[in-house]
């Protein structure tokens, strides 16, 4: 009585993942339910996602093999990948098999919730908050007021998420919300905002990733901000780094193309930072990066904020000399110092006029790309400078 079924490619099938659609095809054929897809042409496509998979190896979490465990839990495929990194990085005592057993815990007490995106989410948060707090189940259930809840957890009790298909479980619920204050966003969208997703292209697509997912919307501008267009990279070169023997080719954007390829690797220095020397389209050129792996402790610096007129953020990672004192007055473009870097130096200049507020990387600091140098209001406005020219 099926009405249809989910295949996956034989490299990527199996455990976590959907059964075998090679398999699917081959055990149908012949039959009232014979699928009419051509197994070869399914076969051949097989070689190229073995090559994919192989590529994402450091983040195969599958387990070894079918379990039935699945029946007991209820994890979607997906979040069951997640939750094992999770407790690893956790160092949830007893690993997986303990926040998997949290897992069917939090399901009952929130009612057994349909576990998709974004209510087996939920699930898995109060999952991980009953594992590494050591918090049974029956007590919460009993006085929810007694323990700091996820947010997750409270704003589905509140109706976030909508009303579960079976109903709210009930009393947890009323004695949650009774004893926590929750405080919904309100979800009605200004004219403003309705009018810019009735718009096609990408400050729509912009406003939707922010409204549906605020965090990770808010990583990926950073990201973007301060790497760029990360996409046009080889997959594995963005993931494993570049090889010494190899050039890669990418494109910038249309008619602009880089050839780069690693000629030498230098050696960690005090502050962690180790010197890449590339070629890039037959040039030589060097980087200095920190090098994280590299355990070496260093001082964290207040990250320039991009939409923030006042800031001034180093545009490259090197050694700052900053020619201005907290007070001074400075004009729009004018060169407030330099930062230099593998013998290249370059002008720091001013983005507004105004006094400087606030000198946060003295002369001779190492700084990274995208840190915060200096802070200049705008003329007229009162602040810290002020009061020291007073």
């Amino acid at each position: 009585g099926v009405d249809a079924l989910d295949g996956a490619a034989g490299p990527l099938a199996g455990t976590t993942s959907q059964p075998p659609l090679a398999a699917i095809v081959a055990a149908t054929a012949g039959t009232a339910r014979a699928t009419g897809l051509d197994l070869d042409a399914i076969l051949d496509l097989e070689p190229a996602w073995q090559a994919v998979r192989a590529r994402y190896a450091p983040f195969d979490e599958m387990l070894p093999g079918p379990t039935g465990r699945v029946y007991r839990h209820q994890m979607p495929g997906g979040q069951l990948t997640n939750l094992i990194h999770q407790a690893r990085a956790l160092g949830v005592e007893g690993g997986f098999e303990t926040i998997a057993e949290r897992y069917i815990e939090a399901d009952e007490l929130l009612g057994r919730l349909i576990k998709v995106t974004p209510t087996s989410k939920v699930v898995g948060d109060l999952a991980i908050f009953l594992a590494i707090n050591h918090v049974d189940a029956t007590e919460l259930a009993a006085d929810p007021g007694r323990f700091a809840l996820p947010e997750s957890v409270l704003q589905l009790l509140a109706g976030d998420l909508g009303v579960p298909a079976g109903g709210w479980p009930e009393p947890f619920r009323t004695r949650a919300l009774a004893a926590h204050r929750v405080v919904l966003e309100d979800p009605t969208l200004d004219d403003a905002a309705r009018e810019l997703l009735a718009q096609p292209g990408d400050a729509a697509r912009e406003l939707l990733d922010t409204l549906l997912l605020p965090g990770p919307a808010r990583e990926f501008r950073a990201t973007r901000e301060r790497y760029g267009d990360l996409s046009v990279l080889p997959t594995d070169v963005f993931l494993y780094g570049l090889a010494a023997d190899r050039t890669v080719a990418f494109e910038l954007e249309p008619g602009v193309e880089l050839r780069v390829s690693l000629e030498a690797v230098g050696e960690v220095d005090e502050t962690g930072h180790r010197a890449l020397y590339l070629r890039v389209n037959g040039l030589p050129r060097a980087l200095s990066v920190l090098d994280r792996s590299a355990g070496v402790l260093v001082e964290q610096r207040e990250a320039a904020d991009p939409a923030d007129p006042t800031h001034v953020a180093a545009q490259m990672t090197g050694v700052v000399t900053l020619s201005v004192t907290q007070g001074d007055t400075v004009e729009e473009g004018a060169s407030v110092g330099s930062i230099e870097a593998m013998k290249m130096e370059s002008p720091i200049r001013a983005a507004r006029s105004g006094r400087v507020l606030r000198v946060l990387a003295p002369s001779g600091t190492r700084v990274e790309a995208g840190d915060l140098l200096l802070v200049i209001a705008p003329p007229g406005a009162d602040g810290a400078a002020g009061g020291a020219d007073a």
